[in-house]
């Protein structure tokens, strides 16, 4: 089976500093790697993946330069942005995900919040879904990321 990495422009340099790739699609499954609702500066950003684009414009940032939206419901839309811009470089949109895995930094205080937002980006049919609760991410401040897995109808291109 064919692997090939998904990397959207703006995560170019994710990718190249930091050795990984924001989703592999295999046969007709993309796999997508945690994505966290980030900004240049802690205030909602213009895009999903500004934050990491901006960090990475520095090529000696390290990834625990990322900063995370303070607002948590804006925090949670960035993330689910980012994650939807992820599966557009595929081809793919959130309808086409399967597999929601969600890690989250003091779950019971952040959980209504999250699933209003989460109720915005995702609709019946619903993914399989697992919420974790975590100490802590990688990004200081983020409360939760977002790890999917999709179908993609299509195949490889």
């Amino acid at each position: 089976m064919t692997r090939d990495a998904i990397i959207p422009p703006a995560l170019r340099a994710v990718h190249d500093q930091w050795h990984f790739a924001p989703a592999v699609r295999a046969g007709n499954l993309l796999f997508c790697s945690g994505i966290i609702g980030t900004s240049p500066d802690g205030n909602p950003p213009p895009t999903g993946l500004a934050g990491a684009e901006a960090t990475t414009a520095d090529p000696d940032a390290p990834l625990t330069a990322l900063v995370a939206v303070r607002d948590p419901a804006a925090q949670f839309a960035t993330a689910f942005e980012a994650l939807a811009a992820i599966l557009a470089a595929a081809g793919a949109g959130l309808d086409d995900v399967v597999e929601l895995t969600t890690y989250h930094v003091d779950m019971a205080r952040h959980m209504d919040t999250f699933m209003q937002v989460r109720a915005r980006y995702l609709t019946a049919p619903y993914p399989a879904w697992t919420a974790v609760e975590v100490a802590g991410l990688i990004v200081p401040g983020g409360l939760v990321e977002l790890r999917a897995v999709a179908s993609l109808s299509a195949g490889p291109a």
